[in-house]
């Protein structure tokens, strides 16, 4: 054993499960929380002022598991701590649903049942208090079509959502004590106010968390589509305008006369808060009117065009609590009943077109 002190660098958590952390506490002799903290806040030290034999041992260990690690001499300055971030994901393909609660559940050490229900509640935050390094490690994690977000908690604006019907007391004292902390109450897209700090947002959660009514969305985390309107500028279209059809919403050229006599229609789903008002800018310069529409708690119907196999059907459509066992399915095309959140309506559109159903996915009114 050496003289020489030194530290013990995770510069990233990489491949690594939330499992070896308890093997990394026992070696070190610090609580599980303590370690798991320190290695999702990565770069970080993992430990200070070990012998550098064991620390060489430690950090071999630590490269073996999956982490990414390094050996530091003490008189070289230890890393700041990482600004932590909260993330959410979102299923682009739905066909990447399995993979995604997979890839969750390893990530971060819980069951799939529960990765499943973080990645469908809007808007599907799934971590908290990491580091960007983590967060581009799951992201890696996750691969294409899955989009990986990730928002600083404590400099974040939050809105205000009532989940359900409060009682008319509780929603007098939810109003007064948003008023009393300087913010207009209101109607954004849903959202009784909007632009709260992290700390009125956290206060008021902590106050009303028992009663179930009130959720506190980041809002770099809510998603829109965006809605061209009808036309205000003159046919035919002029060269930027085409252009910038082409290259923000991917409108082949020779069509985008026909898209702008459209309207009003969708020309670009899903669309992160912080990118919205850049694209509504961009577009407003070349003339072109798009409004905002918030998705994250939308709810869409399913209508079955035509199916191959009814039996085949019926028997996805149980699966989901769709339908009732021994019930005869109605001649297509036909509505499923009920609402669905936009994430499990198209998680269920998919399974059913891979048993070659056609189904559409539809606005559903409230």
């Amino acid at each position: 054993m050496s003289d020489h002190q030194v530290r013990i660098l995770i510069t990233s958590v990489g491949t690594a499960r939330p499992s070896a952390s308890a093997v990394i506490a026992k070696g070190l002799g610090l609580p599980v929380a303590t370690i798991v903290s320190r290695l999702y806040s990565a770069p970080t030290t993992l430990i200070d002022e070990i012998d550098e034999t064991i620390a060489s041992q430690m950090v071999s260990l630590l490269i073996s598991i999956g982490f990414t690690a390094e050996i530091q001499n003490l008189d070289q300055p230890a890393p700041e701590p990482a600004t932590l971030y909260d993330v959410a994901i979102y299923i682009e393909d739905a066909r990447k649903f399995q993979h995604a609660v997979k890839v969750l559940s390893e990530f971060s050490g819980i069951n799939e049942a529960d990765a499943s229900r973080m990645i469908t509640l809007p808007p599907g935050v799934v971590i908290g208090s990491v580091s960007k390094v983590t967060v581009q490690a799951l992201s890696d994690q996750m691969g294409e079509k899955i989009s990986v977000l990730s928002s600083p908690a404590n400099t974040a604006l939050y809105s205000l959502f009532l989940n359900q019907e409060p009682s008319k007391a509780v929603e007098i004292r939810i109003l007064d004590d948003i008023k009393k902390a300087g913010y207009s109450i209101g109607n954004s897209n849903g959202a009784i106010a909007v632009d709260l700090d992290h700390v009125t947002a956290k206060n008021l959660w902590q106050r009303y968390q028992s009663t179930g009514v009130l959720q506190v969305i980041n809002q770099d985390f809510i998603r829109y589509d965006l809605i061209l309107q009808k036309p205000t500028i003159n046919l035919p279209l002029n060269s930027a305008q085409i252009q910038v059809l082409e290259d923000l919403a991917g409108v082949p050229a020779e069509i985008a006369e026909e898209v702008i006599r459209s309207a009003p229609i969708t020309l670009l789903e899903s669309i992160p808060k912080p990118q919205v008002e850049q694209y509504i800018k961009t577009f407003a310069k070349k003339g072109i009117n798009i409004i905002a529409s918030m998705i994250t708690f939308q709810l869409l119907g399913l209508e079955v065009v035509s199916i191959s196999d009814r039996a085949t059907l019926s028997n996805v459509l149980q699966s989901f609590g769709l339908h009732q066992n021994g019930e005869v399915l109605p001649a297509v095309p036909f509505k499923i009943p009920g609402a669905i959140p936009e994430l499990q309506a198209r998680i269920i559109r998919s399974t059913l077109e891979d048993i070659a159903a056609e189904v559409n996915l539809i606005e559903v009114a409230i």
